[in-house]
């Protein structure tokens, strides 16, 4: 084992030392409110490939393959010898790269293996090191699983290594910040939640988010500290000027964002509003908040075939309550911002990310608007999100155009407008994972 990292292989000691000292295993046990993700539950030993996990920053990639690693050697998959976790931060080059996974896989002698690459898009050219390894033959007796939070760059990358994934039937997975479902999972993990408990824990949900720092501060504090604000802001820009991005430029971007709120608008007219830059750098600081799982872009829905209209305006939403306060909080100690935080915005966007997880989104624009047209499992969903107890027969007059109608508010129980249906945004959210419910709606 390479001294420098046998801080995250303390498992080559034991494995009760790698639960209490790892760094990632031992910060989660100490919080009031622990998530463990298991998105690699289909995942076989017996099935060797180049595996793929990605995800925004501090959404728990690197506790989750701290968690496949525990999982492994409790079930015997692997001996410990036949593990590595690799973390990248400090790897600069491909050769670099290179070496240390030759040492570790040169010494299997053809044995399988669980090889952990984590952040690999911090190292320059690292796909060209993956592609001689896969080329080698060095990965047909072992899984290989990289990580990285830049989600197009490693997806492209991995691209360029076709035939080289293995055969398993699913080789991507992508890990999100908690939905509300699963926060109120994390609250109330034995007892299925009231409406009544479900609008409660919905208010904390649009103070904290998935994020399980956030969550963890609001429930031992009461509210979500500096440093975690701090933390996740210096996530945003640091990530940003690693890529020669210009601060100034994103924040004016995000300011004009926050001042749009859920109005559409198109690339031209953004890049007017910013006044700092031209329309490509718009477009292209605009992508790299998608795949940093900060902002969905929704474009207009064409009924006809079911697309999206590429020219017409979109609508943009930040994919997690608690990144759109960080983000607002950053703008308003620059300077750039302000004004208080639209709550019906937070509600919306809630929505519409949701949704964009689960199936394509749209907006609708006709005679009026609908705020999400979601696309699932086949069926055309269309969305109305009105933040208030009072709903008028204009808010449901574009609904009437589509099948499978609802609108969701605050009014605190389920039933029917008007022959649409009507629930609790917060009953929805927690609802929406949930194949029967969807279906019920669908036939309803």
């Amino acid at each position: 084992m390479l001294p420098a990292y046998l801080p995250h292989n303390r498992f080559k000691e034991s494995i009760s030392a790698f639960r209490q000292l790892d760094p990632h295993l031992r910060e989660l046990s100490q919080l009031r409110y622990q998530y463990h993700p298991d998105w690699w539950q289909s995942l076989h030993p017996d099935i060797p490939g180049i595996y793929i996990l990605t995800g925004g920053r501090q959404v728990g990639k690197s506790t989750s393959c701290k968690l496949l690693i525990q999982h492994c050697l409790e079930n015997r998959w692997f001996s410990p010898e036949q593990i590595f976790y690799l973390p990248c931060d400090e790897i600069y080059d491909a050769p670099a790269l290179s070496e240390i996974l030759r040492y570790f896989l040169d010494g299997l002698s053809h044995q399988p293996f669980l090889l952990i690459i984590d952040e690999i898009t911090y190292v320059k050219n690292w796909d060209r090191t993956i592609k001689a390894l896969a080329d080698e033959g060095c990965f047909r007796n072992g899984l290989c699983l990289l990580t990285g939070s830049d989600t197009l760059i490693l997806k492209e990358a991995a691209s360029r290594f076709p035939g080289r994934r293995g055969k398993a039937e699913k080789t991507d997975f992508h890990l999100y910040p908690l939905s509300f479902s699963d926060y109120v999972t994390l609250r109330s993990p034995l007892s299925k939640p009231t409406v009544e408990t479900l609008s409660t824990y919905f208010q904390d949900y649009l103070l904290c988010g998935g994020y399980l720092r956030a969550i963890n501060d609001l429930a031992e504090k009461g509210e979500v500290t500096p440093a975690t604000y701090s933390t996740y802001e210096q996530w945003v820009r640091g990530d940003f000027l690693k890529r020669g991005k210009n601060e100034d430029f994103l924040l004016a971007l995000l300011h004009a964002l926050y001042t749009i709120g859920v109005s559409q608008i198109s690339y031209s007219k953004l890049t007017q509003k910013i006044g700092l830059l031209s329309k490509e750098t718009c477009i292209d600081y605009c992508q790299f908040l998608e795949r940093m799982d900060i902002l969905i872009t929704l474009p207009a829905f064409d009924q006809n075939r079911k697309q999206g209209f590429p020219r017409k305006d979109k609508k943009f939403h930040f994919t997690d309550p608690f990144i759109y306060r960080v983000l607002h909080h950053w703008l308003k100690r620059s300077g750039y911002l302000n004004a208080s935080i639209v709550e019906g915005t937070l509600v919306e966007a809630s929505v519409a990310s949701e949704c964009h997880r689960l199936g394509r989104t749209f907006y609708f624009k006709g005679q009026g608007e609908i705020d999400v047209i979601w696309l699932h499992n086949n069926t055309t969903h269309a969305i109305e999100v009105k933040w208030t107890q009072e709903i008028s027969p204009h808010d449901l007059k574009m609904l009437k155009q589509f099948k499978n109608s609802l609108i969701l508010s605050q009014l605190p129980h389920a039933g029917t407008i008007d022959h649409i249906r009507s629930y609790p945004v917060y009953q929805f959210l927690y609802l929406i994972h949930d194949e029967a419910f969807l279906s019920d709606r669908s036939t309803g």
